[in-house]
């Protein structure tokens, strides 16, 4: 690691001591947060290989989410996908309630044209939280882009009891049904629909968020 890295790592230390001495002296547990935050305001202005090291060895000393999504994250803005997945998985052994680490992890498989892997994780989501309308979505953009046109209409259905307006799930019925193909969008329409879950890649985890909160329709791709 590098000078500039063990100076934000020793701030990050030092702010971590502090806040740890305080909460002791308060009788008061220290949170995941809590022990992030440090870590998350030393690596402000990091990018890259530099952020990915820096988050290496945060980990190193203190295992939470937070930590472990931003070196996840980091190692894909490396370009490093499969470094970038293997830290999702390990984080999810440990923190296996943060669906955030999967959404990661599926925009990596994807990114690698890891398809069948990209289709059994967004699989294991919907299993999850079934109720997850962007999943669902990507699911089905992901049958649609393949050509497997029997489980797009599949999904579509799905999709449509709560959105029926979806464009995505119109053109997927749309050769089953003489209604839908009426209705069904253009095909240059729909494929600006279906791009544009894949147009962002995930956020970075910062102070700022409400840390600890799992709210996945905040994770955008």
């Amino acid at each position: 690691m590098g000078k500039r890295h063990w100076k934000h790592l020793n701030h990050a230390l030092t702010a971590l001591t502090a806040a740890a001495v305080l909460f002791i002296a308060s009788c008061s547990s220290i949170s995941y947060e809590d022990l992030s935050e440090p870590y998350l305001a030393a690596a402000h202005g990091l990018h890259g290989d530099e952020a990915a090291g820096f988050y290496e060895e945060a980990v190193a000393e203190t295992e939470t989410p937070q930590l472990y999504y931003n070196l996840a994250y980091f190692q894909l803005e490396s370009g490093d996908a499969e470094a970038a997945i293997t830290t999702a998985d390990r984080a999810l052994e440990i923190f296996p309630e943060y669906l955030r680490f999967r959404y990661l992890k599926a925009y990596a498989l994807r990114s690698e044209k890891r398809y069948h892997a990209y289709e059994m994780e967004l699989e294991g989501i919907l299993a999850e939280d079934p109720g997850n309308m962007t999943i669902r979505t990507m699911l089905l953009d992901h049958y649609v882009t393949i050509g497997r046109k029997a489980d797009a209409a599949r999904i579509a259905r799905e999709v449509l009891r709560r959105d029926p307006e979806n464009r995505t799930a119109l053109s997927a019925l749309a050769p089953y049904s003489s209604f839908f193909n009426a209705i069904a969008p253009k095909a240059t329409e729909a494929e600006k629909t279906r791009e544009r879950l894949w147009t962002e890649p995930p956020r970075l985890w910062w102070p700022e968020e409400l840390l600890g909160r799992e709210d996945l329709s905040g994770i955008s791709f």
